[in-house]
Protein backbone atom coordinates (compact mmCIF):
# COMPACT_ATOMS: atom_id res chain seq x y z
CA UNK A 1 0.00 0.00 0.00
CA UNK A 2 1.55 3.23 -0.54
CA UNK A 3 1.69 5.80 1.94
CA UNK A 4 0.64 8.65 1.99
CA UNK A 5 2.46 11.98 2.40
CA UNK A 6 2.59 14.59 5.15
CA UNK A 7 4.10 17.70 5.75
CA UNK A 8 3.45 19.41 8.72
CA UNK A 9 3.59 23.37 8.01
CA UNK A 10 5.95 25.61 9.81
CA UNK A 11 3.99 27.51 11.85
CA UNK A 12 2.94 25.76 15.12
CA UNK A 13 -0.37 27.14 16.55
CA UNK A 14 -1.26 25.25 19.75
CA UNK A 15 0.95 22.97 21.96
CA UNK A 16 -1.20 20.32 23.96
CA UNK A 17 1.52 18.83 26.74
CA UNK A 18 0.06 15.92 28.30
CA UNK A 19 1.34 12.20 30.76
CA UNK A 20 0.40 8.78 29.49
CA UNK A 21 -1.96 7.07 31.59
CA UNK A 22 -2.61 3.48 32.68
CA UNK A 23 -5.74 3.33 29.85
CA UNK A 24 -3.95 5.01 27.19
CA UNK A 25 -1.98 1.90 26.82
CA UNK A 26 -2.88 -1.19 25.18
CA UNK A 27 -1.99 -5.08 25.56
CA UNK A 28 1.04 -4.23 23.56
CA UNK A 29 2.13 -2.10 26.58
CA UNK A 30 2.36 1.06 24.38
CA UNK A 31 -0.16 3.80 23.42
CA UNK A 32 -3.03 2.25 21.44
CA UNK A 33 -3.44 3.30 17.77
CA UNK A 34 -7.03 4.17 19.21
CA UNK A 35 -6.53 6.44 21.81
CA UNK A 36 -3.91 8.59 19.96
CA UNK A 37 -6.85 9.86 17.89
CA UNK A 38 -8.69 10.55 21.07
CA UNK A 39 -5.69 12.55 21.72
CA UNK A 40 -5.74 14.47 18.59
CA UNK A 41 -9.26 15.45 19.35
CA UNK A 42 -8.11 16.91 22.51
CA UNK A 43 -5.28 18.93 21.33
CA UNK A 44 -8.05 20.43 18.59
CA UNK A 45 -10.60 20.90 21.36
CA UNK A 46 -7.80 22.33 23.99
CA UNK A 47 -6.85 25.17 21.35
CA UNK A 48 -10.58 25.73 20.48
CA UNK A 49 -10.94 26.20 24.44
CA UNK A 50 -8.03 28.53 24.40
CA UNK A 51 -9.79 30.72 22.43
CA UNK A 52 -13.15 30.60 24.26
CA UNK A 53 -14.44 28.08 21.43
CA UNK A 54 -15.61 24.85 20.73
CA UNK A 55 -15.99 22.17 18.15
CA UNK A 56 -19.87 23.18 18.01
CA UNK A 57 -19.49 26.58 17.74
CA UNK A 58 -16.76 28.63 16.20
CA UNK A 59 -17.74 32.03 17.17
CA UNK A 60 -21.18 32.64 17.80
CA UNK A 61 -22.64 31.78 14.82
CA UNK A 62 -23.66 28.41 15.69
CA UNK A 63 -21.12 26.77 12.94
CA UNK A 64 -18.70 24.34 13.89
CA UNK A 65 -17.13 21.20 12.21
CA UNK A 66 -17.24 17.56 11.42
CA UNK A 67 -14.02 15.81 10.61
CA UNK A 68 -14.25 14.79 6.95
CA UNK A 69 -11.12 12.90 6.55
CA UNK A 70 -8.10 11.65 9.15
CA UNK A 71 -4.22 10.19 7.97
CA UNK A 72 -2.30 9.30 11.12
CA UNK A 73 1.45 8.15 10.41
CA UNK A 74 2.35 6.35 13.59
CA UNK A 75 6.45 6.60 14.06
CA UNK A 76 7.74 5.25 17.28
CA UNK A 77 5.74 4.46 20.47
CA UNK A 78 5.06 5.58 23.51
CA UNK A 79 4.47 4.44 26.98
CA UNK A 80 2.91 4.68 30.41
CA UNK A 81 3.81 7.88 32.53
CA UNK A 82 5.72 9.35 28.82
CA UNK A 83 5.48 13.27 28.71
CA UNK A 84 3.91 14.15 25.16
CA UNK A 85 3.09 17.27 23.11
CA UNK A 86 0.66 17.51 20.56
CA UNK A 87 1.40 20.71 18.00
CA UNK A 88 -1.40 21.74 16.21
CA UNK A 89 -0.84 23.59 13.32
CA UNK A 90 -3.21 24.96 10.12
CA UNK A 91 -2.71 23.94 6.13
CA UNK A 92 -4.67 24.58 3.14
CA UNK A 93 -7.81 25.92 3.98
CA UNK A 94 -11.12 25.84 1.06
CA UNK A 95 -14.12 27.17 0.82
CA UNK A 96 -15.66 24.58 3.35
CA UNK A 97 -12.84 23.29 4.80
CA UNK A 98 -9.07 23.34 6.53
CA UNK A 99 -6.38 20.95 6.90
CA UNK A 100 -5.30 20.27 10.81
CA UNK A 101 -2.13 18.93 11.06
CA UNK A 102 -0.89 16.96 14.47
CA UNK A 103 2.97 16.55 15.53
CA UNK A 104 2.96 14.19 18.94
CA UNK A 105 6.60 14.47 20.47
CA UNK A 106 8.11 12.63 23.29
CA UNK A 107 9.74 14.90 25.96
CA UNK A 108 13.30 12.74 24.62
CA UNK A 109 12.14 14.68 21.11
CA UNK A 110 11.10 11.66 19.29
CA UNK A 111 8.47 11.86 16.79
CA UNK A 112 5.34 9.66 18.05
CA UNK A 113 2.92 10.35 15.43
CA UNK A 114 1.82 12.97 11.98
CA UNK A 115 -1.54 13.56 11.71
CA UNK A 116 -3.87 15.61 9.53
CA UNK A 117 -7.71 16.14 9.71
CA UNK A 118 -9.92 17.28 7.41
CA UNK A 119 -12.12 19.23 8.79
CA UNK A 120 -15.70 20.84 7.10
CA UNK A 121 -17.49 23.59 8.42
CA UNK A 122 -20.62 22.81 9.42
CA UNK A 123 -23.87 24.66 10.24
CA UNK A 124 -25.74 22.31 12.51
CA UNK A 125 -29.02 23.69 12.51
CA UNK A 126 -29.34 23.15 8.80
CA UNK A 127 -27.24 19.89 9.08
CA UNK A 128 -25.47 21.26 5.85
CA UNK A 129 -21.91 22.01 4.83
CA UNK A 130 -20.91 25.80 4.84
CA UNK A 131 -18.37 28.75 4.00
CA UNK A 132 -15.32 28.80 6.13
CA UNK A 133 -16.16 31.29 9.32
CA UNK A 134 -14.56 34.58 9.45
CA UNK A 135 -13.73 33.56 12.44
CA UNK A 136 -11.65 30.74 11.67
CA UNK A 137 -9.52 32.54 9.42
CA UNK A 138 -8.82 34.97 11.72
CA UNK A 139 -7.91 32.38 14.38
CA UNK A 140 -6.00 30.64 11.70
CA UNK A 141 -3.86 33.97 11.09
CA UNK A 142 -5.06 34.21 7.10
CA UNK A 143 -7.39 37.81 8.33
Amino acid sequence: MPRTSLEFPAAVVYRHPLTLRICDINYGQHLGHDTLVSLLHDARCGWLDSHGLSELNLGGEGIGWVVAELVVHYQAEAFYADALVIELAIGEISTKGAELYHRVVRSDGAQVALAKAGVVFFDYASRKAVAVPENFLKLAGRR
